[in-house]
């Protein structure tokens, strides 16, 4: 009787630790970067309540910091989104790693109460509002988006957006042209899907001009689905057409597609 146990329960032990094995090999890798969200709130002025005609600076800022990742990834991403934020609360401006965060911020408010103080009558109803989105993460690439709002005064706010895709193990942030082979088959491929995009706008006579040419999106980024493009106001279309979005399925990118 124990001859005939001992065989048993040592192939018992066999199996617990082949699946026990298999199951390590197959866990899904762990992320290499976490992201945390910032937060930077200011106000000057009367703010208490959204009124163009009051005298208020307000700024609103929700941006990625890389908690734990390499240190080169942390600052291409801090880097990349102060140039956005710099760049949005003060114009006049060369964003760089030098050009603080900060100082950007004292700008926008000092240029408000220039402003104000220097035409009374004026409406001085100014803000800059930024947010952030994750669209994409896996072992290998980390692909995040910056929105940013903006009045100073004029006949409409200004919007604007920021997308981007870092490799994670080299710390770098992705040009478009480090995810395709074919820069000319891509134009390819973007101007046919924003046309479907917006047929009906293609429909009713918008057409690519001298003063509206098309190009390939300054906002691609890599996703679950496929290269994701942004086009903001102004990019290729005039601004009542708003933004416009859409992703070119990786099927569609096989024959141009770095991996």
């Amino acid at each position: 009787m124990n001859k005939l146990i001992l065989p048993i329960l040592g192939l018992f032990f066999f199996i617990a630790c082949t699946n026990e094995k298999k199951t390590e090999t197959t866990a899904p890798p762990k992320a290499q970067a976490q992201v945390e969200h910032l937060n930077i709130n200011r106000t000057e002025g009367d703010c208490e309540e959204e009124n163009f005609e009051r005298k208020c600076a307000k700024i609103s800022l929700t941006y990625p910091s890389i908690k734990e990742g390499n240190e080169r990834l942390k600052k291409a991403v801090a880097n990349w989104a102060n140039d956005f934020m710099v760049g949005l609360l003060d114009q006049s401006m060369e964003p760089d790693e030098e050009t603080s965060l900060e100082s950007a911020i004292q700008s926008f408010i000092e240029m408000h109460r220039e402003t104000t103080q220097e035409m009374p009558d004026m409406m001085g109803y100014y803000t800059v509002e930024v947010t952030d989105t994750v669209l994409f993460q896996n072992e290998k690439y980390l692909t995040l988006r910056l929105d940013g709002y903006s009045f100073t005064g004029g006949a409409h706010p200004n919007s604007f957006a920021s997308i981007a895709t870092f490799d994670l193990q080299k710390g770098k942030l992705l040009k478009t042209g480090n995810l395709v082979s074919d820069l000319e088959a891509l134009y390819v491929l973007a101007e046919k899907k924003f046309k479907e995009e917006r047929a009906a706008d293609f429909e009713d006579g918008f057409e690519f001009t001298e003063s509206w040419p098309f190009q390939i999106a300054d906002n691609v980024g890599i996703t679950e689905e496929g290269l994701f493009f942004c086009y903001v106001p102004y990019e290729v279309t005039p601004y009542a057409m708003g933004y416009t979005e859409f992703v070119i399925p990786y099927d569609d990118l096989k024959d141009i597609l770095i991996k």
